[in-house]
């Protein structure tokens, strides 16, 4: 969903975020924030799936409603940090909202009762406005407030505001060095399976997402009258 690059010479270039930029380590930190979102993001979906297809209970009911709730914020945090560092480059733009367009149609077929638009269309929208949210994060981190309470839009998904309050508390992150949680021997060892994980945001995302729809999908006998 992010981008990395380096300064150079006094030229800025960008690189995306699956591949190393020359002469610069990955920032792992911000791997190891989208891996722990993803794992946190795949297990509030599964537990959405089963709630769809009649397997909820209270344990089912408090996971959503506690823990994989940080899914969201640490996405969005990690998106505001890298933007705050590197900007958004448009063809990463383009590949996230192609992939967003392609997931929300599939989950409206297979998947009604999921949120819609899903969290990357959300993010995809508000992604059009990054360098204004980088250039004035705290007033995007108050409009995002003010929609969240006051003029909230009458859709299943997050609210923009929402998304957009972490968002500038991201770039506002992005101003102080995170190097030291790295350089720690106890996070190192924890940090490193999920960096690894969060290398690959989308087709991660993307794949879980697709693969649950179907389950679901099947689940409901759905899949038959689609064919």
């Amino acid at each position: 969903m992010d981008i990395e690059g380096e300064r150079h010479e006094g030229k800025f270039i960008l690189f995306d975020v699956t591949s190393t930029a020359p002469g610069q380590k990955r920032k792992r930190i911000l791997d190891a924030m989208r891996g722990l979102a993803i794992i946190l993001m795949v297990i509030d979906h599964a537990l959405s799936a089963l709630e769809s297809i009649g397997l909820n209970n209270d344990i089912v009911e408090y996971s959503r409603l506690t823990f994989t709730r940080f899914s969201m914020p640490l996405f969005m945090v990690a998106s505001g940090i890298v933007w705050g560092l590197y900007g958004l480059k448009f063809r990463r733009w383009i590949e996230v909202f192609a992939l967003a367009v392609l997931l929300n149609a599939m989950m409206r077929l297979l998947w009604p009762d999921f949120n819609f638009p899903e969290i990357l269309m959300v993010w995809a929208l508000l992604a059009m406005a990054w360098k204004l949210i980088v250039r004035y994060p705290i007033i995007t981190m108050i409009i995002g407030y003010t929609q969240m309470m006051y003029w909230q839009i009458s859709w299943q998904g997050f609210q923009p505001g929402e998304l957009a309050i972490f968002l500038g508390a991201g770039v506002i992150l992005s101003k102080f060095s995170l190097d030291w949680i790295w350089r720690e021997r106890r996070t190192t060892k924890f940090l490193e399976p999920l960096a690894l994980v969060g290398r690959y945001p989308l087709t991660i995302y993307g794949g879980h997402l697709a693969l649950l729809a179907l389950l679901v999908a099947a689940a409901n006998n759905q899949l038959t009258s689609l064919i």
